[in-house]
């Protein structure tokens, strides 16, 4: 059975995602991020992006890619590299949080890397996966999880060295590793791989990086006392709540269990309520006081609101 609570990374990654390798992180994830969008719409004549080789391993294949940003200025150093699962028909791999059924999230390690200040790894909104073991939090078929690298010295070449590890899953489940080196030359231009491009499209926006279609957080309520401790959240779904979802992260070694829906106003309402029934917790104190991320996931977009758990 795979430990219910989140997993905390035993390397420099968290359960939310973030590389905290250096002070730039925070400003360099959403300027960055915002700043390669701006200038993919413009790039022209690049040469094609850097590929490793496909490493086979059960059920699955794994790559590494790579291209740079044609930003202007600072960010014309940026790297925007991905890491690219393809799954046989029938396997799964897992989101960050893996959901309630557990599983292995994803770890990727640059640390070995060199010419590297850090790495800010992305992921795409995920979908809620049901089978006979209960739901699990993740993707089928394909997946690319990008990643922003700034270099310390951005007029020289840099090396990638990621050690990649993962889960596939079907009737049973199998941890994955994979080792990867990918040289990044100085003065080349290379293009985004396109699918690292969508991947980035598919991430969930937050505050003012928000789309029309994306879902909002109307409204929650926290109940801690009584018989059924729960937290209510009422979320709108542009293209309809039915095709919506809701997952919740605590902080690390956390457990905070899944959301599950309760109500929709009507089959074209765009309104729909979730709960998280905190029974399943292990310790409502640790709870108390902590901000959970909700990432919300619809037909049109997907977002990310902050919670304080008051």
């Amino acid at each position: 059975m795979w430990n219910l609570k989140n997993t905390r990374y035993n390397l420099v990654g968290t359960p939310y995602g973030a590389w905290r390798v250096g002070s730039w992180l925070t400003a360099f994830t959403f300027v960055a991020l915002q700043a390669y969008f701006c200038a993919a719409a413009s790039a022209q004549n690049v040469s094609d992006g850097l590929a490793s080789d496909w490493v086979k391993g059960h059920a699955s294949r794994v790559r590494l890619v790579a291209g740079r940003s044609n930003g202007a200025g600072a960010d014309a150093s940026m790297i925007v590299a991905g890491v690219e699962i393809e799954l046989d028909p029938g396997w799964k791999t897992y989101w960050r949080n893996p959901g309630d059924a557990g599983g292995v999230p994803p770890q990727l390690d640059f640390s070995k890397s060199s010419n590297v200040a850090g790495a800010q790894v992305f992921y795409p909104a995920p979908k809620r996966l049901t089978d006979k073991s209960g739901d699990t939090i993740g993707y089928k078929n394909h997946v690319v999880f990008p990643v922003l690298i700034k270099p310390v010295r951005p007029s020289e070449p840099l090396n990638l060295e990621l050690d990649f590890s993962f889960g596939v899953c079907a009737d049973i489940c199998i941890p994955a590793q994979a080792e990867f080196s990918l040289a990044v030359p100085q003065g080349v231009s290379l293009k985004v791989p396109e699918d690292v491009h969508n991947a980035l499209g598919q991430v969930p926006r937050a505050g003012d990086k928000k789309q029309a279609g994306d879902p909002e957080l109307l409204a929650s309520s926290i109940v801690w006392d009584g018989k059924e401790p729960h937290i209510v959240l009422d979320v709108k779904f542009p293209g309809g709540a039915k095709k919506g979802d809701v997952f919740g992260e605590a902080p690390p070694g956390i457990y905070l269990p899944m959301a599950r829906r309760v109500a929709t106003q009507g089959s074209d309402s765009q309104s729909g309520r979730f709960v998280i029934d905190l029974r399943e917790a292990f310790d409502l104190a640790e709870l108390k006081g902590e901000t959970i991320k909700l990432t919300m996931v619809g037909a049109k977009g997907q977002s990310e609101s902050q919670l304080v758990l008051k």
